[in-house]
């Protein structure tokens, strides 16, 4: 694992025993990776105990960090929750199993279950907890600031929570998405072509995607940026070196 960026809180210091790691997660101010054995590392803000990850996590599939939380699905389909506990982001409801992704947003927590079906809990203040009766057939899930973004199995997008910024209004026509990625208070896509759709907030051009980003493999957003990782781009013909985009 590499970090980068802010560091007051050495949310960017990756400790040694991180080892190898099979997934990553970025919070608030605090950072999470599942080793190749199924444990959990965590560093960065402890405020609430969010890095003080329980000791009998040792079969995470799944990982997710909120602004104070933390947050992993186990092999067996239950979720572990840890950290701030204000808004009950971190009490897992009863009876939730066949869990097998789990996503964070600031005070609230979102799992997608092997059927397709969503639960979600803690602050609700702006419905981001309140699950669309409709989905049923989550392939995908993601958790923003305040608002909640899934695909569904025909590959559109649903989203719910907070749209103060059009973050929950979903491009009319959006289809064939693969995966979503949800910031403080803007929403991502990624299509199967491999190009991006992004909506809401962006006042530091958060979703002006680059006209030369090329074929994109995954996306990510923080709180008031994106990212992407790129598959690679066609030779510029006035060049004689392939591969780089702009």
């Amino acid at each position: 694992v590499i970090a980068w960026g802010a560091n007051q809180l050495n949310q960017s210091n990756v400790p040694s025993n991180v080892g190898t790691a099979i997934d990553i997660a970025a919070g608030g101010a605090h950072s999470l990776a599942i080793r190749s054995n199924g444990t959990v590392a965590g560093w960065g803000r402890n405020s609430s105990g969010q890095v003080n990850v329980p000791a009998i996590l040792t079969d995470a599939v799944s990982i997710a960090a909120g602004g104070n939380h933390s947050l992993a699905a186990r092999a067996g389909g239950s979720v572990l929750a840890w950290g701030s506990n204000t808004f009950t982001q971190t009490a897992v409801p009863a009876g939730l199993t066949g869990v097998v992704q789990v996503g964070a947003g600031e005070i609230h927590s979102i799992a997608r279950r092997s059927n397709g079906t969503v639960a979600a809990w803690g602050g609700n203040v702006n419905g981001q907890t309140t699950v669309p009766a409709s989905l049923t057939d989550a392939a995908d899930i993601a958790g923003g600031g305040y608002h909640n973004l899934a695909i569904r199995a025909n590959g559109t997008v649903v989203a719910w929570g907070l749209n103060d910024f059009s973050q929950c209004t979903v491009p009319a026509g959006l289809s064939s998405v693969v995966d979503v990625a949800a910031g403080r208070y803007h929403s991502l896509a990624l299509r199967a072509d491999g190009t991006v759709a992004a909506w809401g907030y962006n006042a530091t051009h958060q979703i002006d995607v680059p006209a030369n980003l090329g074929p994109v493999s995954q996306i990510a957003a923080g709180a008031f940026f994106s990212a992407a990782t790129r598959d690679g781009c066609p030779q510029d013909p006035n060049k004689d070196e392939p591969g780089l985009c702009g």
